[in-house]
């Protein structure tokens, strides 16, 4: 069966890439706990601002491309050498204005010229990671995902190592931050190493105008990546210029908790997206299916994570950052259930893009955004950082709400109310569990909470019987039986 194989090819690479960038994530997250703690929240404020700004600049690098050439390459793999040389040195010549533009940017927000030297190097590490990114789309498409985690997770420990010992060394946060552009430059040359062995060196030229005709052709990819970073990063953005970077550097802990708590929805979906572009090329209803399948597989992972994220939040800033963090509680608290939302959100997005309805998932996601830069001010204003969260927590249900709409009028639309009815029930029976044993340790609490999460899936039936046959269909990759 066609979908058995895909869905097995999905859950073999999603274990994958999760594995590895979890490794890889971990590593990140090690330093970044490092450096919050000894250089104090207000200069991971000034990191956060210049990650961001330095995002948001990147998108006018890549301008779309990406999505373009994993849904091209991943059905005809000869293309890849021919456009990457084509592309290559036109994003050289825009990186250094995009970096410049958004380390002016960063600085007019901050209002601190002292914090240039991380502002440069968080700017810088965004701009070069788009032109990485791009070497590796080849090995995305064509689903080589051992190739492409093994490169990701090599460029983050090199990260840790450098950065750990400049810390340990007594540098600088500057310099600290500095070891995340020697890293990315790392990442590009084996990145470049990787797909030259398998497709052949890019035939590097520098052709602008077939360059454009292919921007061209990705115009509907970039309005839906400018329109996400946009979204992504707006909050600390809109922190940055309404609040201290103090209160940015609070949410931005929040914020990269939720990177690592939301990995292994973002493997999942960059598995699912090759599969479903080339399923629904051929036949809408097999892609239906293959994406109502991996919604229910999602949703019984996410849900449980958010809950136990929320309910432990305290637990996980104290332990990792440290009391003087535990203020980012609160919007951890709030951000945790964005998890499920914007794994199912991704994946009816993979859906909708692998059904070129790139335009239509543009449309929507402007009216998301729209409504993004009206709370979000707002409720930081009122409420703080906090508002922020709740502001990222409300659109992000508005997204989803949109995309489904899109495909119910297509008619493709899974059901989502079954899928979260019943991991939803299971996580408000490890909150109460939770609750009732709050005044005991926290191993007695954890225990508590996922013993309670287990039997809540089984009891409600998030987890069934034929589910756990499935997945062992899916491992073992043979075909299920009639009695499964």
């Amino acid at each position: 069966m066609q979908i058995m194989r895909n869905e097995r090819r999905i859950l073999l690479n999603a274990t994958a890439l999760s594995v590895f960038e979890g490794l890889g994530q971990l590593a990140n997250l090690i330093l970044v706990v490092r450096f919050a703690r000894v250089y104090g929240a207000g200069t991971m404020g000034y990191y956060s601002v210049g990650m961001s700004a330095g995002a948001v600049a990147a998108i006018f690098v890549s301008l779309g491309i990406p999505g373009l050439l994993i849904r091209d390459i991943s059905r005809d793999p000869s293309c890849a050498r021919d456009r990457l040389g084509v592309l290559l040195p036109v994003q050289l010549v825009l990186a250094p204005l995009a970096w410049a533009i958004a380390c002016t940017a960063s600085i007019a927000l901050i209002g601190n010229s002292a914090a240039i030297g991380v502002v440069m190097a968080a700017c810088g590490y965004q701009v070069l990671l788009t032109l990485t990114t791009l070497m590796l789309v080849p090995l995305q498409a064509t689903e080589q995902m051992l190739v492409l985690a093994g490169c990701n997770l090599s460029h983050r420990v090199v990260i840790l190592l450098l950065g750990l010992t400049a810390i340990r060394l007594g540098g600088n946060a500057e310099i600290v931050a500095l070891t995340f552009v020697v890293g990315v430059l790392g990442l590009f040359a084996l990145a470049w190493g990787q797909v030259s062995r398998r497709f052949g060196a890019p035939a590097w030229r520098f052709r602008p105008m077939e360059a454009l005709k292919l921007y061209r052709l990705a115009a509907p990819f970039f309005g839906l990546s400018a329109l996400s970073v946009l979204y992504a990063r707006g909050a600390t953005l809109m922190l940055s210029a309404l609040t201290t970077a103090q209160a940015v550097g609070l949410y931005a802990i929040a914020d990269r908790l939720m990177v690592a708590l939301g990995l292994g929805s973002t493997m999942f979906n960059a598995a699912a997206y090759p599969a479903l572009a080339r399923v629904a090329h051929s036949s809408s209803a097999d892609a239906q299916a293959l994406l109502a399948r991996c919604l229910r597989l999602l949703l019984v992972v996410a849900i449980p994570f958010a809950a136990l994220a929320a309910i432990f939040a305290s637990d996980i800033v104290r332990l990792l950052f440290g009391t003087s963090y535990l203020g980012a509680v609160r919007a951890l608290e709030v951000l945790a259930w964005t998890l499920p939302i914007r794994g199912a959100q991704a994946l009816l997005g993979s859906q909708l893009a692998a059904m070129n309805q790139q335009a239509a998932l543009a449309r929507t996601r402007l009216v998301g955004l729209a409504a993004f830069l009206v709370l979000c001010p707002a409720l930081i204003v009122s409420v703080g950082y906090v508002g922020a969260a709740w502001a990222v927590l409300s659109c992000d249900g508005v997204h989803l709400a949109l995309y489904w709409r899109l495909l119910t009028k297509g008619r493709t639309a899974p059901a989502l109310t079954i899928a979260y009815l019943a991991p939803a029930a299971a996580a408000a029976a490890s909150a109460a569990v939770s609750a009732v044993l709050a005044d005991m340790g926290l191993a007695a609490r954890l225990t508590g909470a996922i013993v309670a999460m287990v039997a809540g899936m089984w009891v409600f039936g998030a987890i069934r019987l034929h589910d756990l046959r499935f997945l062992q269909t899916l491992i073992v990759g043979k075909e299920p039986t009639k009695a499964a």
